[in-house]
């Protein structure tokens, strides 16, 4: 789906913002608002590149003009739900973007987006229901079937995902969410050599997607002999989804508590200390690894910045 088809600068600053040049696509949707100030599509669009440089409040107010503007734009119902899930306010992101669905049934943008809004909160039912809407909208758009693949990998149907994401690459060798997609699924089955090419492939087209970078800084953390280890404890623990994961959680806090207690009870004093001293070098550990994994992300971020033309 194309909402700018009829005007060269708005074509211009959406091929921008598919390439990750947002700046780029920011200063001609400017360039278009100096000569249009009442465009509530070029509002509508400027609100998602703020959203994507993570200027939330600056993309709020620039939602809020779209609909000002025309209240009765999808597109612009659309942007605000985007720019409020950012906000972590999911019950007015849900909301926009059901209206965006009822002013234009036929698109399967506002669909997909409402698909991904579900997946994002673990509700995968709905997600799949959204998403296969999407995909009925329009079968060839391969961000609908880059993000059914992304609701199979999250599900560890691996090679589901695979076939899927391969499917969206079929009409789109280009497709960076489908190589994101290719990269994860490679990297969870432990193939590194072929993640580490569907991530520097990704990062070439858009080295400002952060996506591709967490991909790339995954790969990395997962051949690190230290990071390793929690890059397959946290995926096994993810895998599962939220549910999951609180269990396995409790559980092996209670199974710890347990084992120490009858240590004690057994007069093993020494063995409850070492399993206390075990259990907080685990702790910390998975305190710290998740930190380690965010600075070397940023690391990514910083030398992209560093390197516009990479």
């Amino acid at each position: 789906m194309n909402p700018t088809s009829n005007d060269r600068l708005f074509n211009l600053a959406m091929r921008q913002m598919q390439h990750g040049q947002l700046q780029e696509a920011m200063d001609t949707l400017c360039n278009v608002l100096a000569h249009q100030p009442d465009s509530a599509l070029a509002h509508a669009l400027l609100a998602l590149c703020l959203r994507d440089r993570k200027r939330l409040s600056s993309a709020e107010q620039e939602a809020g003009a779209a609909l000002a503007l025309a209240p009765q734009l999808w597109f612009a119902h659309m942007a605000m739900g985007l720019v409020q899930q950012g906000l972590r306010k999911p019950e007015l992101a849900r909301t926009h973007l059901m209206t965006a669905i009822e002013l234009a049934p036929t698109e399967d943008w506002p669909r997909r987006e409402l698909g991904r809004h579900y997946l994002m909160l673990d509700q995968r039912t709905k997600a799949l229901e959204w998403i296969e809407s999407a995909c009925a909208a329009d079968p060839t758009d391969t961000a609908n079937l880059a993000l059914l693949a992304q609701w199979h990998l999250e599900g560890r149907a691996f090679d589901r995902a695979e076939a899927v994401a391969r499917e969206a690459l079929a009409i789109d060798p280009q497709s960076q969410d489908a190589l994101v997609v290719l990269g994860w699924v490679a990297l969870r089955q432990n193939r590194l050599e072929e993640a580490q090419e569907h991530a520097v492939w990704a990062v070439q087209q858009n080295p400002e997607d952060e996506s591709a970078l967490r991909l790339l800084v995954a790969i990395k953390t997962r051949r690190s002999p230290l990071l390793g280890l929690w890059f397959r404890f946290n995926s096994f623990l993810v895998g599962g989804g939220g549910t999951r994961m609180v269990l396995l959680l409790v559980g092996m806090y209670l199974a710890y508590r347990v084992l120490t207690l009858l240590l004690h009870d057994l007069e093993q004093p020494t063995a409850a200390t070492m399993l206390n001293y075990v259990w907080l070098a685990f702790v910390i550990y998975t305190w710290v690894a998740p930190a380690q994994f965010q600075r070397m992300l940023r690391k990514e971020l910083e030398q992209v910045k560093l390197k516009p033309d990479f």
